[in-house]
């Protein structure tokens, strides 16, 4: 595992943690994306603290610094974070749910498996990618360990987390305008096994989807609905990007987080 790392931890991707005093007997472990960071699920975070749960939104080793950290860092170092704050909230509450987010999406889902959740939301979780390959990522690793990429921020995305004022635009140019190879065949494997852990998965699941996602395939939310083996239901949502959780569209948006609050309630 992955431990010195030198980059300084953007404020935004510092850890959420969100807790009642007295602290809530329900919990809700919220897990980022690949080459995302904690601050992107402020919104579900906020919502879910204000339905009555005790939140925690971890970050990944790598995530929300730089790009030679995340360099460095590999599925095993992001998975077992994310574990450790699941098995230490376990440890403080009487029930404790995941939600997941893209690649969270498939981290939750091997980590529902493992510790048998009752409840699980994933928003657009990466079982099904657009482009991606094992076979054609690792012939790029072996030409180069990164490689630059055309992105552009886009102002019509709502940014819920405040804590730093230029967060898009610095975690813009260390990340999501490079393409990252050796990282990516991590991703890969985490989406395969999230795949293979599915059918055996006893969590009872809500899945959302997007109509104007360009990331994730929407025959994701069949997927879960009909691999798993939970109680599962799927959402799409015709005007929701990959974004899910502060997405372009207020209704959308809205819309996807009343839904969470009432798959976990219930």
């Amino acid at each position: 595992m992955a431990k010195a790392y030198q980059g300084r931890v953007r404020t935004c991707a510092q850890p959420i943690e969100l807790v009642h005093e007295p602290a809530s007997n329900r919990a809700v472990v919220c897990l980022h994306g690949y080459m995302g960071y904690p601050g992107e699920l402020a919104l579900p975070a906020e919502v879910l603290f204000q339905a009555g749960f005790d939140v925690f939104v971890p970050r990944y080793p790598g995530h929300g610094t730089n790009q030679h950290d995340f360099m460095r860092t590999r599925r095993e170092d992001w998975i077992q974070e994310a574990e450790r704050i699941l098995t230490r909230t376990q440890a403080q509450y009487q029930s404790v749910s995941l939600i997941g987010h893209s690649m969270g999406g498939a981290i939750a889902i091997i980590l529902a498996h493992q510790y048998s959740l009752n409840k699980v939301v994933l928003y657009a979780p990466a079982l099904i990618i657009h482009g991606l390959s094992l076979p054609m990522i690792s012939l790029l690793s072996l030409f180069f360990r990164k490689k630059k990429i055309a992105w552009e921020p886009d102002s019509r995305f709502r940014f819920f987390d405040t804590r730093d004022s230029d967060d898009d635009a610095y975690l813009g140019s260390e990340y999501w305008s490079w393409l990252f190879p050796r990282q990516l065949r991590q991703f890969e494997l985490i989406r395969r096994e999230a795949i293979s852990l599915l059918p055996e998965t006893q969590s009872d699941i809500l899945v959302f989807t997007g109509g104007l996602d360009t990331t994730v395939d929407s025959s994701v939310g069949t997927m879960v609905v009909e691999l798993g083996s939970g109680q599962n239901n799927w959402i799409h949502l015709e005007k929701a990007t990959h974004l899910i959780p502060y997405d372009i569209d207020d209704t959308t948006r809205n819309e996807a987080m009343n839904h969470t609050i009432q798959w976990l309630l219930t």
